[in-house]
């Protein structure tokens, strides 16, 4: 059974847009020795607010929920990193481009980005075993360039 207590760590920026961060332990990893347990994050970000002179928090939106086994496996970290650009993508001009640099930063600190070079070889990857119609959209612009290939394939 999981533990539900929750803990919070903050990362600011100039404009008063943080990333909030929420852990909860799980009593078992989702990805490898399911013995093992592991943590859950959640990337949430707020803007900082006064309400009747008190500091409060606005929520902005939920960005992305993943587990630290999750980061340890490169094509989790691909599907991640497609979860927290597309949902940045829907925030529009909520953020401005600096902010959303911020936010990519704070995000990059707990999940390493994947570089063009890795993400490719994951979507190659990914196109092998499923074929393209089931690639990310992302998956899919990362291939354009072989996409003739991927769909003859399948």
């Amino acid at each position: 059974m999981e533990t539900l207590r929750l803990q919070s760590t903050l990362v600011c920026d100039e404009s008063g847009a943080l990333v909030r961060w929420q852990s909860r332990r799980r009593s078992r990893s989702e990805f490898g020795s399911s013995s093992e347990a592991d943590t859950h994050w959640r990337a949430i970000i707020v803007e900082n607010k006064r309400v009747k002179g008190r500091p409060t928090q606005r929520h902005i939106a939920y960005l992305a929920g993943f587990t630290e086994s999750a980061t340890k496996i490169d094509a989790q970290r691909c599907y991640i990193w497609d979860d927290v650009s597309a949902r940045l993508d829907q925030l529009g001009k909520q953020i401005t481009p600096a902010e959303r640099k911020q936010i990519e930063a704070a995000i990059a600190k707990k999940v390493k980005r994947p570089s063009v070079a890795e993400y490719k070889s994951i979507a190659r990857s990914n196109a092998e075993m499923f074929g393209w119609e089931y690639l990310s959209k992302s998956q899919r612009l990362a291939l354009h360039d072989e996409k003739e290939k991927w769909q003859r394939s399948a």
